[in-house]
């Protein structure tokens, strides 16, 4: 905790006021769970997966009719033979049958090409730049979920909400779960060990004395106190609650398990960090002459058996409606294999999203290997703030404003979500997004936003502007509108589609592969 704001804050909140930790007055309304939009449903869940040590994505999310693949990577590339394919140009590897199955039920978002200007290829600047959501050239001590977090509870910490605000499964503190008043998170390996950590101690101290050390004695059982409080409170959770499916039994397998179990249990706590490590995979990433087993392919499974596991679970327990799994990992690996049957730091790499939440389907197209930036590394596309943005804004329910005050300016959200944030009206009275999947294969989904009731028609046509589908036809009401749009009779190649409405008329591309 910082201690000049835990104090501010206590001054600030003084008058009409009632007694918290060790007698210290607090305003009783002063807690607001949702200061931050007002709307959005109180038991959302998000979990965050960390993909320790830079992952490499081209092995992981693989082009594999992409020649150049084949000849910077001889020795390490997936055969095309044994990739788990979605599209007529990428799949996944072979150790990710539990991702392929995700992706066939539409529960699993691939979000491609995701990285930031000016990447840095260090292992701790990098996964600070991850965790804080800042550029490249500015150093934060806070972390975008600890700002987020702020935001939720603005009495922490002078008043502790009820339940822990976020749990993180380990030993080492994240940087993720920091803001300007202090850690947000609790962090613990197993709940029951926990619990037996500080079961029978007190931070009941008596009376403190107005000296110099009274306000530093304040405020450490204010932490002691949050200690003893969830504790307690997470070992309820955790005996109520119970796990459907067998887990693996990895660490990750492990950590998911007792997630699952706080979630069954009515923890509702709205973030989870776990953490995988292992991906830094300078050397023997794969087994010589199979390509399909090694380190790398373990670790995906790891990751794959895992997450599948928790999602069945979660299903079982009639609780993935509002429960979100995000991975990612603080840089992708290069292009050409190193000498030692290897890949060394790179850039740009593709991040999943899982739950019954999202869309499903692929976010952007292959990497272009053809094209890399100055260092031979592969060009981002996709910010990975676009994606925090989109958790923010379409799952967690936060506003745009508010979106682009944890983030420190406004960024473009992604179609990840079934629940998609309205398009910002700029101009006119209606707004026409780009369609997601784009390129696509069989089917995408095309946005549009109306800023009041009035008439709409939205139809696909040719490049020679002739009438392929009439998808939307009518007078409609003020709101946001996704438009499936099923492409199975449509060759490959370019398309058009246009919104016409009373106000004005928009048209957008888009790509059938």
């Amino acid at each position: 905790m910082n201690r000049h704001d835990f104090l501010r804050q206590m001054s600030l909140l003084m008058g009409g006021v009632a007694v918290g930790v060790q007698g210290i007055p607090v305003r009783a309304s002063a807690y607001n769970p949702w200061l931050i939009n007002g709307s959005a449903p109180a038991d959302t869940i998000l979990v965050l997966v960390q993909l320790q040590g830079g992952n490499d994505g081209l092995n992981t999310v693989v082009p594999f009719e992409n020649d150049i693949y084949y000849q910077k990577r001889p020795a390490i590339a997936i055969a095309k033979n044994s990739v788990l394919k979605l599209t007529d140009q990428l799949g996944l590897n072979p150790a990710l049958a539990g991702f392929r199955e995700l992706y066939h039920n539409a529960q699993l978002t691939i979000v491609q090409n995701v990285g930031y200007e000016s990447p840095n290829r260090s292992h701790f600047r990098s996964t600070d730049i991850w965790l804080s959501g800042s550029d490249a050239n500015v150093q934060e001590e806070e972390g975008w979920v600890g700002r987020y977090l702020q935001k939720k509870f603005p009495a922490y910490p002078v008043t502790l909400p009820q339940q822990p605000m976020a749990i993180q499964l380990g030993s080492v503190e994240s940087m993720l779960l920091q803001s300007n008043v202090g850690s947000m998170g609790t962090v613990f390996d197993n709940p029951d060990a926990f619990y037996q950590l500080v079961k029978g101690t007190s931070n009941d101290a008596g009376a403190l004395q107005n000296t110099l050390a009274g306000d530093e004695l304040r405020f450490l059982n204010q932490v002691a106190a949050q200690s003893i409080r969830y504790s307690d409170v997470i070992k309820q959770k955790a005996d109520a609650g119970k796990n459907t499916v067998t887990y693996p039994n990895t660490n990750l397998g492990k950590q998911l398990a007792i997630v699952a179990d706080l979630i069954s249990g009515g923890l509702t706590t709205p973030v989870y960090l776990t953490t995988l490590n292992g991906f830094d995979t300078h050397a023997n990433q794969v087994t010589a002459g199979n390509t399909t087993a090694g380190l790398h392919a373990t670790l995906l499974q790891t990751v794959s058996d895992a997450i599948t596991a928790f999602q069945k679970d979660l299903t079982r327990q009639n609780l993935a409606d509002r429960v979100t799994i995000m991975t990612f990992s603080e840089f992708g690996r290069r292009l050409n294999q190193n000498g030692t049957t290897g890949t060394d730091h790179g850039t740009a790499a593709p991040l999943f999203v899982i739950g019954k939440t999202v869309r499903g389907g692929i976010i952007g197209s292959a990497p272009n290997l053809g094209d890399l930036d100055p260092s031979g590394d592969i060009r981002f596309k996709n910010d990975f703030r676009q994606v925090y943005a989109s958790v923010l804004q379409d799952h967690l329910g936060v506003s745009a404003d508010t979106s682009q005050q944890l983030l420190g300016r406004s960024f473009e959200t992604l179609p990840i979500f079934r629940q998609t944030s309205a398009l910002e009206v700029t101009t006119g009275s209606f707004a026409l997004g780009q369609n997601a999947p784009n390129p696509f294969v069989d089917t995408t989904e095309i946005q549009f936003t109306l800023k009041k009731a009035q008439y709409a028609r939205l139809t696909v046509v040719d490049l020679q502007g002739r009438p392929l589908q009439v998808l939307r036809d009518g007078f409609h009401d003020a709101g946001n509108y996704v438009v499936p749009l099923n492409g199975t009779g449509l060759v490959a190649g370019y398309y058009l589609y246009s919104l016409h409405t009373d106000s004005g008329q928009a048209v957008m591309r888009m790509v059938k592969t």
